[in-house]
């Protein structure tokens, strides 16, 4: 536990730079483009409207109701989530290996760079959830004090993103096949993720088991989780089992990540 409060500590110390490099980054990304950061509200917007056409229009659900609620705004808050889990996972895995050499010369740890990717995502996120909620709101959904339980998946998302990322990226130093592997299997996980489509009704009540074993993933707890706070489905104490598996694989995650990187992260500029 020592070693994860040493990272923890790190990032909250350096917080500020963590913030000044995200805004940066940003801005060198759409230095050369005329709409800018415009970019990261058009892009998930097309995407989600793609998924739309697709499993909305032409699988005919534009008009259903899933979970109770209607499936427009039911896709764009899950795909909200998606979309910022995906990128920030990702994005998280190269951020070491990618700026070994540029951050051993400056005067921060290179710890924070997880987070400093996902700092640079959070805002395309809450935009694009904002349409999401709109859309819900517009199509006669009204939200409750299950809203209030937001503050709580977002914390959660964090602190998972953190603990994935720093694993992910550490492990990318020390073999750098890992994060095609990484790629590959997150492509699996978008479909189990239940960011499209409702994967207990999909499955059937015939394998029920098999779809409780899927809804214990940590992408498909935070995106469920996100829409129970907006569609006013459930609180988050009403999934016992989940809360547990989540919880543990995060620590887990935090405590194996926090002990290898402290371990090689002296080396990493002469694995790279």
């Amino acid at each position: 536990m020592r070693q994860i409060w040493i990272l923890l500590l790190e990032n909250l110390k350096f917080y500020p730079v963590i913030f000044r490099l995200a805004n940066y980054e940003t801005r060198a990304k759409y230095k050369d483009h005329s709409l800018g950061v415009l970019w990261d509200i058009i892009n998930p917007v097309m995407q989600i409207a793609t998924y739309y056409l697709v499993f909305g229009i032409a699988m005919g659900q534009s008009h259903s109701m899933t979970d109770g609620v209607p499936y427009i705004g039911w896709l764009v808050i899950g795909q909200a989530v998606w979309l910022f889990l995906n990128t920030s996972f990702m994005d998280a895995t190269w951020s070491i290996r990618a700026n070994v050499n540029q951050v051993s010369k400056m005067n921060f740890p290179i710890s924070i760079m997880p987070f400093v990717r996902t700092q640079i995502n959070i805002l395309p996120f809450l935009i694009t959830l904002a349409v999401g909620i709109v859309m819900s709101l517009s199509s006669g959904v009204t939200l409750s004090l299950h809203v209030l339980q937001f503050v709580y998946y977002f914390f959660a998302m964090l602190v998972f993103l953190y603990a994935v990322g720093l694993f992910n990226a550490t492990i990318t130093v020390l073999y750098p096949d890992y994060q095609q592997l990484v790629q590959t299997v997150m492509r699996f996980i978008f479909w189990m993720s239940g960011a499209v489509f409702d994967i207990g009704q999909r499955i059937g009540p015939d394998h029920a088991r098999i779809a409780r074993l899927i809804e214990i993933n940590p992408f498909y707890y935070l995106i469920s989780g996100t829409r129970d706070a907006f569609l006013s489905t459930g609180w988050f104490w009403e999934r016992p089992e989940q809360n547990i598996a989540f919880w543990s694989l995060t620590i887990f995650l935090l405590f194996v990540g926090s002990h290898l990187h402290l371990k090689f992260r002296a080396y990493f500029a002469d694995l790279v």
